[in-house]
């Protein structure tokens, strides 16, 4: 058993490092989860507004959070991005490229 815990440990450190993202706790809101908008409206924003395509989308605290993809700063190619939201308006609260 102790194989077995020490190899799902290690896979898990791996692909979490290969991976690239950095994951933190952000706080974009104190307000309660009634007062937060519907994830559905929230989506909407992010494709028509910010013009992001969405791969994943969840909640992480108190955020929603996305893996993606946007415009680089060029403006000339997709690339991938983790952004964070402010659950009451939308807003973005932080935006990251991939590495």
């Amino acid at each position: 058993m102790k194989w077995f815990t020490l190899i799902a440990f290690t896979t898990t450190a791996v692909f979490t490092s290969a991976n690239g993202w950095a994951h933190a706790n952000m706080e974009c809101t104190d307000k309660p989860k009634s007062a937060w908008l519907h994830p559905l409206e929230v989506q909407k924003r992010i494709v028509n507004e910010y013009g992001f395509a969405i791969k994943k989308f969840q909640e992480a605290g108190s955020c929603y959070e996305i893996y993606g993809w946007a415009l680089n700063k060029e403006g000339k190619k997709f690339e991938e991005i983790e952004v964070y939201f402010n659950p009451i308006n939308g807003d973005i609260v932080k935006k990251k490229f991939r590495d």
